[in-house]
């Protein structure tokens, strides 16, 4: 940059070549000569005189160039005529900034009839352009697209034919002039910079008159370099200061102070405060305002002796008005325009001025003292007192605002701050937030918007002009029939192609004689500068003398040298490229910059485009090499890419083609003669003595220091040799160490490693660690170097040192231990060289270092040792006599900044020392350090922990830090991360702090995830609301089915466990799930969790199987024992829970919640058992539903049968499964969408569950009512009825089950029973043509259809168990298998008599002939046909009573409408077929039936039609045996047909089965 001149006043700047002569030089536009003026200027003021040079009287030619109403003004004459040329700039020019104005001053030649110039006319042209202004649009077009005058000409015509510019050039003044002398400004306060006359540079220190300038621009300097703003401002660089753009709420110079109640006002807007305190002198009032608004009242003040105080605006300035009456005193801030929609700063000071006539000043600051108004005032406003304080215009007495104010006003104090809770407010809004002006695409195409606060600007894109934005080649600014087109690197957004003879920016030159290869310029030619060695042509542009490539090369955009194309000959048309981006022309289907790749991997490239190869994987290019087509399943080989040596292997594949290559065996040049010593020191390492070993080191650290790429075969050459080296230099003692012969050995050593351990190396050690140690063996090797050097540090007098490299930085330091305060390692403010990026990761040792403890035994943290610092930690305290100690200790820290990600990913496995995160990433560097005392390692147990800070790598997606060091010890001595001993102390965004017992290499161990400990629930409110939700409901479902005597059964049972199971479940993730700090807890939590979430399960499986059992079985299971139930309930979970326990205990809980993870094995103990429940419970729903449905064809109904709580059983089993699925993926995701949807199901389980399991539940409502009226519901009645007062239901130690499936025939009464082998009666009572007409069914001792012998009476079955372990049945009858759900409300059925003395009455009676026969369904159905009565309203099974009295009872008489069959017994069937096992719950088969029915009627045939006898008569298989008086041997069934509209229930010992 040139020298810059500040010029003031009266400023001269003569340019004369010879200052003794007193005189300028004399610039003469000679014939066909051209001036150019081009200069740098920028100034606050709007006007001044910039330039000057000529004479100073009217008759001679002269030049100015001034400043008038902040627009450029050029005046020029030939000493003839004056000519006036002004461009015109939107805004001005007068704002601060650096501004150009370029002068171009020629005379227009005189043409010939061939068009040729014979000489300069008369006609004399000024061109002036401002700020890189496009002047052939401007001057050819402005007028046509509008708004764009940057450019301006003017001409002048007269007899002279040059402009003589005898007289000094003077800058930014000029002396005394006279009067009329046409120049309008004298003086110029700015500065300017890069004055240029005919594009040569004047050197502005050169001059040989000075008046008042100064050196340097002091008002342009950079006010921001020192970042002076606070609280989140921006700071902007202004005229001779800065402004801190503040944030909202904020302001100040600094944006220091907080201002209080930002408001936004709407034109229409007041807040108004009134019966303010007394103001005394001082007054003070001060705000803060945005606006845009040109006039308005931004503040009005009243007080009680007529005083009225407004601060307005006016014009965009701020005016101050004090009024009282009639009187008033007003002043203006007139520097500066306030509504450009910045934040202006406003306070107004009322202070006395003192002496007798106690007068007072107003003084009035703009945005903190830049701009300054003052006026006096009077002085009787020291006891006035506030009427009222309006903001933002003045209330009207009809409510109206006047002068309304349209912005933001923010931190009001008059006084002090006011409070807007005793404001009044009108249409006043919070905040300061506007619409966006930018919105609604107000400007044109081809445009941007800008948002200016409450306003926008449109800025047309390169290339496009004028109010619309219109494109220059629409307008074709070029000349000579030169082509516009659109080019968007250029500066103007489009060239001009030239014909041959012209050139430049419009085609506007005619190029004579040009200047030959290699040179450049018009008129005179100079040589072209391109450095051909960077591909650029020798030749340049013959205008401007830009370099260009070479013919088939390319310069990427912003690059400094030009690439080869290197088209490849046979996928591309030519050897030529895109001179930008280097893209060569392809052929049909060929892709690449180089035109040697298809899309189709198993395509190669040809003459004629890409041809599919269908055999063989096609030849191809890969990572510089290319590959011969190779067949399927076969491996190709191929020399390495160019610079190195070895084979380069790559695998076909018959499926998806070519595999990535493997270059790992590929050797660079420079580490060709490495390998080979690197094999010789593998095989046999005594070869390695000094001089090998600083020979070696030095060449591998030039091979690696200046290598551009790492292969494989590099970094494991480089690796073996490190290796040798620091492992030979470790054994090494005293002066035999390398480091104290060569003062750069160990600096080499740490450069090899800060390459080879670089991040780009990754992927090589990653296959280096399959086979050998890789980077953790090298860690070791690293520390045991460190430790070495240390220890031999007094010995050898090394010097202290830090050596920092790129990856690595090591350090050792010596510590005095006398007085030892601690201290922090690596020094860095005490480095002289390079310093690293990361100065904030260090060790911070405690004061005790040095100190063991007393006794070690019981001590906290002794267990977090690695052994082998045990084993030697008694042995290295007793070693030397204590006063036989050194005064000071050496201890080595080194910093490994890229090892953390080359390391393997091993850890602890152990997971009580360390509980690995699911996505484990080491994000810090690996700090190593140890401290040596006497020579010896320091081993002992810490009593205060050392502290390592860390300064994380990736901040964002990093939580759940812990602590970790690598143990070298663990998984077989391959080393792995642990955390013993160690904890995370302090952590910000950006660092974290480890307190640690003992002395290794740290680092900080983290999970890629934004979810940090403690917040495995984000959304906890909403996730508490709806799981206190579910456990309400499921408290309320387990209080209602434990109070409800009248539902007590096996399924209510089974429902209320399961309910129980869900609740507990509920109730325990809610509470634990984020207990993960206390591991033992949290594991304690998570089989829990475990436990009651499988016994939800189970018990869901357990409802499915029951409802299957009361369709598919015919006696009643809902009463019972409960043995087998609760073994499969609570057992069968509590063995899979323990067997998991027994197998992986460690498996249970993690960092993140206490749970099972979805990334660990253990995971399938869970879901497996729980989706064996799912399918095998759909396997029971499809069977019950089929079950229901054939027994619905058997049926007496004519109603379709309703299977019983199959479809709430399916609802609860669907929304547990989904609500515990969503509970596991939400808290083993990330993602929020499963928190919402976990809250959404599991706030609709509970509910679900109480509400169909009782609410809706029709025999719910039922208990209900009997609970809320003191009775007992008809089947617990007759139940204890039948148990105490009727003999059994047992007959000959048989139990009596009818099996009518889901009909309505039930046997009243329900009777304890022990077991016995059921008769079945195979056949199907139907209502078919039944209306009102009743069946009863008498068995008398000599026909008895149920007839058992008495040797059967103590039978036991031997295998009931498998029946589910129901021996002790509580009913004879038969489950009840339609659903309550839809049961019409029905009043209670009056108790009836015990049917077993009913059936012994009736049995006693003599019975006529004609009904002593058995009516089959359709027989009975004929019969019944002719005796019907009016329709019943139920079907129901009743016991007959003898006419006489039973028991103490009256007789009655038999109904009229009963058909009575007597039924001889029945065979015994199964005394011969027993059914064991499943299948005695069974149908008999056909023909078992069918020999049943036989005999049946063999006995109906041979029975007597007398009196049936209660006593003594044989069984069917001829066998007699004594029988009691009371004994029944017979059995009575009324069966009452009515109409079958309502849903039927008619066994009256039912269990409410509907839940």
């Amino acid at each position: 940059m040139w020298r810059i001149i500040s010029c003031s006043n009266h400023s001269i700047l003569d340019l004369r070549s010879s200052p003794a002569r007193g005189e300028g030089p004399r610039l003469c536009v000679g014939v066909m000569e051209a001036l150019w003026v081009e200069v740098l200027f920028a100034t606050k003021e709007s006007d001044g005189l910039l330039l000057y040079n000529g004479r100073f009287n009217e008759k001679h030619d002269f030049i100015a160039m001034e400043i008038i109403n902040e627009q450029i003004q050029l005046t020029f004459s030939a000493g003839e005529t004056q000519t006036t040329v002004s461009p015109f700039v939107l805004g001005g020019l007068s704002d601060g900034q650096w501004h150009t104005v370029d002068v171009h001053y020629y005379n227009k030649p005189v043409l010939n009839q061939a068009g040729l110039p014979q000489g300069p006319s008369d006609q004399k042209v000024v061109v002036v352009t401002v700020d890189e202004c496009d002047s052939s649009v401007a001057l050819r077009f402005g007028h046509m697209i509008g708004n764009y005058s940057c450019s301006a000409q003017g001409s002048q015509s007269g007899s002279k034919k040059s402009l003589d510019l005898t007289g000094p050039l003077l800058l930014g003044g000029v002396p005394k002039l006279p009067e009329d002398f046409p120049v309008r400004n004298q003086q110029f306060v700015g500065c300017m910079k890069n004055l240029r006359i005919d594009n040569q540079h004047i050197d502005m220190a050169g001059f040989i008159a000075n008046n008042g300038t100064l050196a340097g621009c002091s008002a342009k300097r950079h006010f921001c370099s020192t970042s002076p703003c606070l609280n989140g401002g921006t700071c902007v660089n202004l005229w001779g200061s800065f402004s801190c753009d503040c944030p909202l709420g904020f302001g100040g110079p600094s944006c220091e102070r907080v201002m209080v109640s930002p408001q936004r006002f709407l034109g229409n807007s007041l807040l108004q405060w009134a019966n303010l305190a007394a103001a005394s002198v001082p007054w003070h009032v001060e705000l803060m305002f945005r606006t845009r608004q040109s006039s308005s009242t931004l503040l009005h003040i009243s007080s009680g002796l007529q005083h009225n105080l407004t601060l307005q605006l006016r014009g965009g300035s701020v005016l101050m008005g004090l009024h009282r009456g009639e009187d008033s005193t007003l002043s203006r801030v007139e520097e500066v325009v306030v509504n450009d929609g910045a934040w202006h700063h406003l306070q107004l000071d009322i202070g006395s001025l003192g002496g007798a006539a106690s007068l007072h000043k107003a003084v009035l600051s703009v945005d903190h003292g830049l701009y300054l108004a003052s006026m006096e005032v009077d002085g009787k406003l020291r006891d006035s007192k506030l009427k009222t304080v309006s903001v933002g215009g003045l209330a009207r007495p009809d409510g109206r605002i006047q002068h309304g104010f349209r912005g933001c006003v923010q931190g009001l104090r008059v006084g002090g701050a006011l409070s807007l809770s005793q404001a009044r407010k009108v249409n006043v809004e919070a905040g300061c937030s506007v619409p966006d002006p930018c919105g609604s695409n107000r400007c044109p195409p081809n445009s941007y918007c800008s948002d200016d606060w409450d306003s926008f600007s449109c800025t047309c894109l390169s290339g496009f002009y004028g109010n619309n934005c219109t494109d220059a080649c629409s307008l074709n600014p070029c000349e000579h029939e030169s082509t516009c087109s659109r080019k968007p690197t250029s500066s103007r957004g489009y060239s001009c192609d030239c014909p041959g003879s012209y050139f430049g920016h419009y085609c506007e030159k005619k190029t004579d004689l040009p200047c030959p290869r290699g040179w450049w310029g018009h008129k005179t030619c100079g040589p072209c500068s391109c450095q051909t060695e960077n591909g650029f042509d020798s030749d340049c542009n013959k205008t401007s003398g830009a370099c260009r490539c070479k013919d088939n090369h390319y310069r990427p955009d912003g690059g400094d040298s030009c690439l080869l194309c290197d088209c490849y000959p046979v996928g591309s048309f030519s050897r030529a490229c895109d001179r930008v981006g280097g893209q060569c022309r392809c052929k049909a289907g060929v892709i690449g910059r180089q035109c040697d790749r298809c899309d189709n991997p198993f395509a190669e490239v040809s003459a004629n485009g890409c041809e599919v190869i269908y055999d063989s994987c096609p030849q191809a290019i890969e990572a510089s090499v290319w590959w011969p087509r190779t067949k399927f399943g076969l491996p190709a080989a191929a020399p390495c890419p160019r610079g190195t040596l070895g084979t380069a292997i790559r695998h076909c594949d018959e499926h998806k083609g070519w595999l990535p290559p493997d270059l790992f065996n590929c050797t660079s040049f420079s580490f060709s003669q490495l390998k080979v010593l690197s094999e010789t020191f593998f095989r046999n390492a005594s070869l390695l003595d000094s001089g090998h070993v600083q020979q070696t080191a030095a060449m591998l650290a030039n091979a690696t220091v200046h290598a551009d790429r790492f292969y494989g075969s590099d970094v494991k050459t480089a690796y073996r040799l490190a290796q040798s080296l620091l492992q030979h230099e470790s054994s090494q003692q005293g002066f035999n160490l390398t480091a104290t012969q060569d003062v750069h050995f160990t600096e080499n050593l740490v450069r090899v490693g800060s390459r080879i351990l670089s991040a780009d190396t990754r992927q090589h050690w990653e296959l280096i660690q399959h086979t050998e140690g890789g980077t953790a063996v090298l860690l070791r090797h690293y520390e045991e170097y460190a430790n070495t050097l240390a220890q031999n540090m007094r010995k050898t007098y090394l010097s202290p040192f830090t050596i920092v490299t790129p990856n690595i930085v090591i350090s050792v330091d010596r510590l005095k231990k006398m007085n030892f305060a601690g201290a922090k390692l690596p020094r860095y403010q005490s480095l002289r060289g390079p310093r690293p990026a990361d100065l904030e990761t260090a060790v911070t040792l405690p004061d005790s270092v040095f100190q063991p403890p007393v006794d070690t035994r019981g001590h906290r943290h002794l267990d977090v040792f690695p052994e082998s610092s045990l084993r030697n930690r008694s042995a290295g305290r007793k070693r030397r006599n204590p006063d036989d100690s050194q005064p000071d200790a050496i201890a080595s820290v080194i910093i490994f900044h890229s090892l953390a990600a080359l390391l393997p990913e091993s850890y602890d496995p152990d997971k009580r020392s360390l509980r690995v995160p699911k996505r484990p990433v080491i994000n810090t560097p690996v700090v190593s350090i140890t401290v040596h005392d006497n020579d010896e390692l320091l081993q002992h147990a810490l009593d205060k922990p050392i502290t390592v800070q860390f300064r994380l790598v990736t901040t964002e997606e990093r939580s759940k830090p812990i602590c970790v060091f690598w143990n070298h010890s663990i998984l077989a001595g391959h080393g792995g991360w642990s955390a013993k001993g160690c904890e995370v102390v302090f952590r910000n965004s950006s660092h974290i702090s480890c307190q640690c017992y003992h002395m290794t290499s740290f680092a900080v161990l983290m999970d890629v995830s934004r979810r940090e400990n403690g917040e495995i629930l984000p959304i906890k409110v909403l996730t508490w609301s709806t799981a206190g939700v579910t456990l309400g409901f499921l408290l309320l479902t387990s209080v209602f089915l434990l109070g409800l005597r009248a539902m007590q059964c096996n399924k209510t049972s089974i429902i209320n466990n399961g309910a129980t199971a869900l609740f507990l479940s509920e109730l325990i993730f809610i509470l634990g799930i984020n207990q993960a700090d206390n591991p033992f807890v949290c594991t304690v939590i998570a089989i829990l969790l475990h436990f009651f979430y499988l016994c939800s399960f189970s018990w869901l499986f357990l409802e499915g199987l029951h409802v299957y059992r009361m369709i598919s079985e015919l006696r009643d299971i809902n009463y019972g024992p409960m043995r087998f139930y609760y073994l499969i309930g609570w057992g069968v979970p509590a063995f899979i829970t323990g067997l998991a326990v027994g197998l992986d205990p460690e498996g249970y809980g993690n960092p993140d919640f206490c749970w099972l993870s979805l990334y660990d094995t253990l995971i399938w103990s869970f879901a497996g058992p729980i989706a064996m429940v799912m399918s095998m419970n759909v396997f029971l729903y499809v069977l019950s539903s089929r079950a229901s449905c054939s027994l619905r064809h058997r049926s007496m109904e004519k109603k379709e049968a309703r299977v019983s709580g199959l479809k709430t059983a399916g609802g609860v089993l669907f929304l547990v499964s989904v609500t515990c699925f969503l509970a596991l993926l939400s808290v083993n995701s990330d993602m929020i969408m499963f928190h919402y949807l976990f809250a959404g199901f599991n706030c609709v389980q509970g509910p679900f569950v109480f509400f169909f399991r009782i609410v809706f539940n029709k025999d719910a409502r039922k208990a209900m009512k009997f609970c809320c009226s003191g009775k007992r519901p008809d089947h617990m009645i007759k139940s204890k009825s039948s148990g105490y007062n009727c003999s059994t239901n047992y007959m000959d130690g048989r139990l009596y089950h009818v099996p009518f499936g889901d009909s309505s025939v039930s046997l009243n009464g329900t009777m304890q029973s022990g077991k016995s082998q059921q008769s079945y009666v195979p056949f199907v009572l139907r209502d078919d043509g039944l209306s009102t007409s009743q069946a009863h069914i008498a068995l008398n001792d000599h026909a008895s259809l149920f007839h058992e012998t008495k040797e059967h009476l103590d039978d036991h079955d031997s295998d009931s168990d498998s029946d589910l372990s129901l021996e002790d049945d509580q009913s004879g009858s038969y489950a009840s298998t339609h659903s309550s759900d839809s049961e019409d409300e029905e009043g209670p059925v009056p108790p009836e008599e015990c049917w077993e003395n009913l059936a012994s009455s009736v049995a006693k009676r003599p019975h006529d002939n004609s009904v002593n026969k058995m009516y089959w369904p359709a027989d009975y159905a004929a019969a019944l046909s002719d005796s019907e009565h009016a329709a019943g309203d139920r079907l129901r099974t009743e016991s007959l009573t003898n006419q006489e009295s039973i028991h103490g009872r009256e007789t009655r008489p038999p109904l009229d409408d009963a058909t009575t069959v007597l039924l001889p017994s029945l065979p015994h069937f199964n005394s011969h077929h027993p059914h064991r096992g499943i299948l005695k719950k069974k149908q008999l088969s056909p023909i078992v039936e069918r020999n049943g029915l036989n005999r049946i009627h063999n006995e109906l045939s041979e029975s007597s039609p007398g009196a049936a006898s209660p006593r003594g008569s044989s069984s069917s298989d001829g066998r007699a045996g004594p029988t009691k008086p009371d004994r029944l041997n017979g059995l009575a069934l009324s069966i009452k047909a009515g109409t079958v509209d309502g849903d039927s229930s008619g066994s009256d010992s039912h269990c409410f089965t509907s839940m």
